[in-house]
């Protein structure tokens, strides 16, 4: 078992396109499960949850970055935070004026009440788009 005394927290962040993040020294993570919004920090007991879509911030040197995540999971030991998520995207990659395009036009397909419209569909490109929009501070 690792000495959490002296080792500083790890985080990273892997999509299946590969590591989106990763930093050593963080002080702080935040995200969010079905249950509710949660942060780890140094020397926090082990831990795994299931990631609903939502941004990730995390706190290294008094800064925050946040990620936005796609769903997924979060797991924690010995000062090692992993997220594993099918994607995800820091918020400085994130195509803002496309992300609210595509807010609009999922807001325009649930508007529309057509038989033709996949209504689940629809409300998760309603939830990426916000998501995206969240994660850059722009919603």
């Amino acid at each position: 078992m690792a000495d959490t005394l002296t080792n500083p927290m790890h985080v990273e962040v892997i999509s299946p396109d590969g590591p989106i993040y990763r930093e050593t020294g963080v002080e702080m993570v935040v995200a969010r499960a079905a249950d509710g919004e949660f942060a780890v920090m140094k020397n926090h007991l082990p831990l795994a949850a299931a990631l609903e879509m939502c941004p990730v911030r995390i706190v290294k040197g008094g800064k925050e970055q946040k990620v936005a995540v796609f769903g997924g999971f979060l797991e924690i030991k010995d000062n090692q935070v992993n997220i594993v998520a099918p994607l995800a995207e820091l918020a400085d990659t994130i195509d803002i004026a496309r992300a609210q395009a595509a807010k609009k036009r999922a807001e325009d397909r649930l508007a529309s009440k057509s038989k033709e419209i996949d209504v689940d569909r629809a409300k998760l490109a309603l939830q990426r788009a916000l998501t995206r929009l969240k994660t850059t501070g722009t919603l």
